[in-house]
This record gives structure tokens, C-alpha cells and sequence, in this order.
């Protein structure tokens, strides 16, 4: 049985514009995708016992690129066409890292960051609607391909998917954008934690001509003639100490955070300038 256009342009639209708005940390992506299919279960079901069991299927943890997904949804739904429900589910099982690392790349890693910190400097400049501008104008970007690429996984099927992920230009352009990104990020990231210092200060008296003088000395200042972005540093690597070897999470560390801001603000030990 073949799917209306009505129901393909309808199960698109779902997946790229809600995907993600029911993003749970059990699922992840699972209730969004189901969601998105709902379409072509409702059309393709003989029975409500069929339709159940497949909305099971539908609803079980999926995590990938938000801009590679249509792809995996359009191969799926190609193989609920033909009667190849196992299939399609083998295969976005399959596909769920090795199409993440790349849509996360491009996405994550290179455009989104650098336009966003393009758009972020003419705002600075006082000229917030050229910056709004580009945002909105990546967005609509990423909207055409996610579209685009819907279309390519639903008419080609399993060779969209082979297509994709054995094409050695796509797999050198990401090795490539992947080095490009660590090397822009690399450069930000001391230029966005430059500002936290620390706070503690000490009198020094010196002795000039017979006088005692008295000088204010920042430890900050001691420290930047050794290494400016200690304290940042030190910092991160904690940080990364605790995700490693403290089996912290996320949620932990934003805590953690929270308590170490309030901490310094009180005792000025580490200041933000």
C-alpha cells in the first residue's frame, strides 16, 4: 500500500519541526519519532492490535542528528511500504551514530557556532536585524536540507543510507570540518572564559628612599605573567575530572556550578570580569 502525498508531506513536516519538542531522557528522541510516524502507522495498520504494536516499536530510544533524521524516517517509511516494518527498524537502530557524528558536525560543531558568533558581533555592532537575519536564514537552511533529504531516503530507500555513509568525499569533508571546528572553538573557548579570575588580593609594603609604601598586589596579575588562562584551565580539567573519573552528570555539574558562582560571589576568591 502505497502512502498519499498528503501523508509524506504531513509525516516530513512532523519529524522536522517536532523531532525534538518531546526530547526525554529516557527516549530521547523516541516520543518525537513516533510522533512523526504516527501518519503512516494510522494509514498502513489493517487492525488496532497492528497499529498498537507498531507505535510500541515507535516509541523506543532514538537519539541522532536532528538534521540527518528525515533521512532515517524516509528510509523507514519506505520499508513500512513494502511490508519490511523489521527492516526499517534494524535500520534505524543502525544508523543512529554513524549519521549522528555527521549531521552533529556540520551542524554542531562548524555552522551553527559560526554563524551564530557572526550574527552575535553585528548585533554588538548595534545592527541586531542583519544578525537576526542570518539566524533565521541558517534555520531556513537546515529546513530545505532536512526536506531534501526526506525526500532522498524515501525514494531511494536502502541506497540513500549506503549512499550517505560510504561515500569516502562526504567522510573526508567531515574529517576535515571536524579538525576546522576544534581549531575555531579552540580559539573562542579562551576569549569566552578570559574572565574568570581570581579575586584575592594582599597589601605589600616596599621601601623606597626611606619610605614605606604600601601597594595593593591582585594574585591574578601573578599569574597571568606565568599563565593568563590558569584558573579557566584548572577549572575545565575539574570539570572533566569529575565526568570521567566522578562519574558526575550533567545536571550534577550544572549544580556544582551554581554552587561555586555563589560561593565566589560571596567570599571573592573567584571573580568574573
Amino acid at each position: 500500500m502505497k502512502l498519499t502525498k498528503k501523508t509524506l508531506r504531513n509525516i516530513k513536516m512532523r519529524h522536522i519541526f517536532g523531532i525534538q519538542q518531546t526530547w526525554s531522557y529516557d527516549v530521547m528522541m523516541g516520543s518525537g519519532y513516533l510522533w512523526s510516524i504516527l501518519p503512516a502507522i494510522e494509514e498502513l495498520s489493517e487492525n488496532d492490535t497492528e497499529k498498537t504494536e507498531l507505535m510500541v516499536k515507535n516509541i523506543q530510544f532514538f537519539n541522532t542528528s536532528a538534521i540527518f533524521s528525515p533521512l532515517i524516517m524516509g528510509v523507514h517509511v519506505a520499508m513500512m511500504e513494502s511490508n519490511q516494518d523489521e527492516i526499517g527498524e534494524s535500520i534505524k537502530t543502525a544508523m543512529m551514530g554513524p549519521l549522528a557524528g555527521v549531521g552533529d558536525t556540520l551542524a554542531g560543531v562548524i555552522v551553527n557556532p559560526i554563524t551564530t558568533l557572526i550574527a552575535c558581533q553585528f548585533a554588538l555592532m548595534g545592527n541586531w536585524f542583519l544578525g537576526l537575519g542570518i539566524i533565521l536564514a541558517v534555520r531556513l537552511g537546515w529546513i530545505f536540507v532536512q526536506s531534501k533529504l526526506f525526500d532522498f531516503g524515501y525514494n531511494k530507500g536502502l541506497e540513500a543510507i549506503e549512499s550517505t555513509t560510504n561515500n569516502s568525499a562526504i567522510g573526508k569533508s567531515v574529517e576535515l570540518v571536524t579538525i576546522f571546528g576544534a581549531i575555531i572553538l579552540g580559539g573562542f573557548v579562551p576569549s569566552m572564559l578570559s574572565g574568570i579570575e581570581i579575586g584575592l588580593e594582599y597589601v605589600s609594603n616596599l621601601s623606597m628612599n626611606g619610605e614605606t609604601m604600601e601597594s595593593i598586589v591582585r594574585v591574578q596579575d601573578m599569574f597571568n605573567n606565568i599563565c593568563p588562562y590558569l584558573v579557566p584551565i584548572l577549572l575545565l580539567v575539574f570539570y572533566i575530572f569529575l565526568l570521567k573519573k566522578g562519574k558526575f552528570t550533567s545536571t550534577k555539574l550544572l549544580i556544582l556550578t551554581f554552587v561555586i558562582a555563589i560561593l565566589a560571589y560571596f567570599t571573592k576568591i573567584i571573580t568574573l570580569v
